[in-house]
């Protein structure tokens, strides 16, 4: 039993916790597996796998204030060589991201000028809402971090703490990925939230906490100074929900000249911009499809 506790502990995952005087809500993740499965998935360099790592662990921390099948977005768009940083994640622990950056990366003085300047949009998609619930704010340093908390100050006026981190390894690997994300919640003092500020500020690097074996829980006390309760751990994994059914509906939106001009040019490989899954399709699939958009005319 304490093995099969101690593998939990180490696979990736997100805790949820509030503190018992219930003035904070705080969450951990550990995000090591997910980070290089997008990295290698789409074979990026270190520093657009660096920038994807902090998003994707960022959008694990805020999906995990939500509720089931609720996902939550974060697109990080600028000017510079990594123009786009794109994360999602449900509450239930499906994770996904992707970047959109120049083939060549020159050289950077500092992690801002990946991104360069730009936008942060958030977009909640919400059990009682129809449309997206969204949120777009100026870039302040491009570091991913900084720009999650500057959000949620302006954009949801909640007072927020959050700490991302990635630790490579001598291999230009990750080794591990994650991070805290501590709320105030009304009736929540100055005095308090400045102790928050001062036990994050004084917390050690979080790659640096799970590289030595540190639990989640255990970065959790070490970051809030007040008592708290676990009421969710969920673990979390890279996954994508494409699939060829859903490609091929996607190709019912083009016209039958457009499809046949795909099949006659080779163009038959699909590749989903989120994991980079690939998908061939076969002669009859291009049929199967022009049949139907034939149907759909007449």
């Amino acid at each position: 039993m304490d093995d099969l506790k101690r593998k939990y502990q180490l696979r990736d995952r997100v805790i949820r916790a509030i503190t018992t005087n219930g003035k904070f809500r705080v969450a951990a993740v550990k995000s090591t597996a997910t980070s290089r499965m997008a990295m290698e998935n789409h074979q990026l360099n270190s520093l657009s796998g660096f920038l994807l790592s902090r998003a994707l662990s960022g959008v694990a921390l805020l999906s995990s204030f939500l509720k089931g099948e609720e996902r939550i977005s974060i697109q990080f768009d600028g000017n510079g060589p990594v123009r786009t940083v794109y994360a999602e994640a449900l509450q239930v622990g499906e994770i996904r991201g992707y970047v959109r950056a120049s083939s060549e990366i020159p050289e950077i003085n500092s992690l801002a000028d990946g991104i360069g300047i730009g936008f942060l949009k958030v977009s909640k998609y919400l059990y009682d809402n129809f449309e997206p619930v969204m949120g777009i704010v100026d870039l302040q340093r491009s570091d991913i971090t900084t720009d999650i908390a500057y959000y949620l100050a302006q954009s949801e006026q909640i007072p927020s703490g959050i700490t991302l981190d990635v630790l490579f390894s001598e291999n230009d690997e990750i080794s591990e990925a994650g991070g805290v994300l501590v709320q105030a919640m009304p009736g929540a003092t100055e005095q308090e939230i400045e102790q928050i500020e001062e036990a994050l500020t004084n917390l050690p690097p979080i790659g640096n906490l799970l590289a030595d074996g540190i639990s989640l829980e255990d970065i959790l006390a070490r970051a809030v100074p007040f008592e708290f309760d676990v009421v969710n751990n969920s673990p979390i994994d890279f996954f994508c929900r494409c699939s060829m059914d859903k490609f091929k509906d996607l190709l019912l939106s083009l016209g039958v000249n457009e499809i046949r001009d795909m099949k006659n040019s080779g163009q038959n490989e699909l590749v989903c911009q989120y994991c980079s899954k690939k998908y061939l399709l076969e002669p009859i699939d291009f049929e199967e499809i022009i049949t139907t958009l034939k149907a759909r005319a007449n």
